[in-house]
Formats: structure tokens, C-alpha cells, sequence
């Protein structure tokens, strides 16, 4: 059972996104990573460690096992139901604990590392977030309880 919805008011939960975060897309690598505004927030971010665009087969395997990783924490964390936002694509509100569909290319709807656009996975009221940057290669980790698990247990695909 597949339980993504794409937000089709979607304005309102980008006003929501831009009230918490600063953001401002840039293509260079050199751009500021995204933050919270609020700077009592908790937030650190990590270089990604595996590329997915291989011939090698086992980084091919590690991504799935990303993904498997990455849904885990999302269900350890951030409730029932979340977003998935897609920079200048469709966005959606998904319940965390079903299926994630996946795109022609094999991965999810909005891929929980940056390909070429930016991908945020946040929970309901965002205070806790996953933001993919694509050309820094990184995904910046938002929330005390995320950075300490990460920093506590480690992540298998970033640094």
C-alpha cells in the first residue's frame, strides 16, 4: 500500500519550510548550506560518501540499504506522517511506515540523497529535517535527536 499524497496547495507548506529554514538554492558548491533560522536549533552537515551512479554493483546495493537505513530513521523519528519536498517538483505528505514508491530510475519519488535537485524530508511541524544539497554532496541533519543518533551510531553512506 502506497500512502504518498502530492500536496496540491503546496504554497502553504513551502511558507511553512521558509518561516524554519533559511534557504537559498545556489549551483555552486561554495553556497551556505541550508539552516534553521532559529539558531538555538541543533543541526550539522555531512558529506555523502557513496555515489549511486556506478557500474559497481555494490555501491548500486549499498544505496538500497541507504534507503533502508534512511526510512528506519525516519520511522525511529518523525512520526506517522512527513514531506518529502522536491525543489521545483511535486511535493508530498506520506505516512512513514508504508511502501515508498519509486521513479523510473528505481529509487524513491524524491530520493533521499541529492541527484541534480534538492530533496527535504521533514516531519510534520519540521522541526526535525533531512536536506539533501546536490552540489555540496551533502545532506544536512536538522534536529538535536537526529544529530546525536548519527553522531552516536554512525550512518553507513555519509561522513
Amino acid at each position: 500500500m502506497m500512502e504518498w499524497y502530492e500536496i496540491e496547495h503546496w504554497r502553504a507548506v513551502d511558507d511553512k519550510f521558509h518561516a524554519r529554514y533559511a534557504f537559498q538554492p545556489s549551483s555552486s558548491i561554495f553556497a551556505k548550506a541550508i539552516e534553521p533560522r532559529d539558531p538555538s536549533v541543533v543541526f550539522k552537515e555531512y558529506k555523502i560518501a557513496a555515489n549511486r551512479y556506478t557500474e559497481n554493483d555494490d555501491l548500486e546495493k549499498a544505496y538500497f540499504e541507504g534507503e533502508e537505513w534512511t526510512k528506519n530513521l525516519f520511522l525511529r523519528f518523525f512520526g506517522e506522517e512527513m514531506y518529502a519536498l522536491d525543489w521545483y517538483h511535486p511535493c508530498y505528505r506520506f505516512l512513514v511506515d508504508t511502501e515508498y514508491p519509486r521513479s523510473e530510475y528505481g529509487d524513491w519519488y524524491v530520493p533521499y540523497l541529492p541527484d541534480g535537485d534538492y530533496y527535504f524530508f521533514l516531519n510534520m511541524d519540521m522541526s526535525l529535517a533531512w536536506l539533501g544539497h546536490p552540489w555540496r554532496k551533502t545532506v544536512t541533519v536538522v534536529g538535536a535527536e537526529l544529530v546525536a543518533y548519527i553522531e552516536g551510531n554512525g550512518c553507513p553512506f555519509l561522513d
